[in-house]
């Protein structure tokens, strides 16, 4: 017996463009994706480093004895800021929102920002890349016995835009202190 030829030999070109077709979305759909990464990886850096320097600035606030000459932080290019440790009932340094997070809408130097209650620390990378990242404090000593401080931290110059910078990192600490 013969066997019977197939009708089929291939594809037709209508199946090859509907399978091009098919490929293109996906290969844009992938390529899309990319920016989106790239934003994400660009913002857990900045929050990354947003965090180790509030947290740094905490630890140097907090180590200070009582009546010990205020510390200073150095960065990376050599700028030493003096820091002050000191704060009131009502609180000293960075104005805060109703949140209780640093206003950072307040220019630095001024009212909002006083001098010794903030910083622009500078970040050194790999091929003499630096990032600054504005920090400022706040300390309250709502009694003999305790201070409160809040450190903040984020890059200078970073806006609001959601996709590509991350808020500002704040970190809050208590402390007990003796007479």
């Amino acid at each position: 017996m013969r066997a019977s030829k197939s009708s089929q030999r291939g594809m037709s070109l209508i199946e090859m463009m509907i399978a091009c077709l098919v490929l293109l979305v996906g290969v844009l759909a992938m390529a899309l994706l990319i920016p989106l990464a790239i934003g994400t990886n660009s913002r857990n850096r900045q929050q990354s480093n947003s965090t180790v320097i509030a947290q740094m600035l905490m630890e140097k606030i907090l180590s200070v004895p009582q009546g010990a000459l205020p510390p200073t932080l150095t960065d990376c290019t050599g700028a030493a800021t003096n820091i002050t440790v000191t704060g009131t009932a009502s609180g000293s340094g960075a104005t805060l929102l109703a949140s209780g997070d640093v206003d950072f809408s307040q220019a630095a130097g001024g009212a909002g920002a006083p001098a010794g209650y903030y910083m622009l620390y500078a970040a050194c990378g790999s091929g003499g890349q630096q990032s600054t990242y504005d920090v400022r404090w706040n300390i309250k000593t709502p009694s003999n016995y305790v201070k409160t401080v809040i450190v903040s931290a984020k890059l200078k110059g970073s806006g609001t835009n959601p996709v590509l910078f991350s808020p500002a990192v704040t970190i809050r600490s208590m402390i007990g202190q003796g007479d």
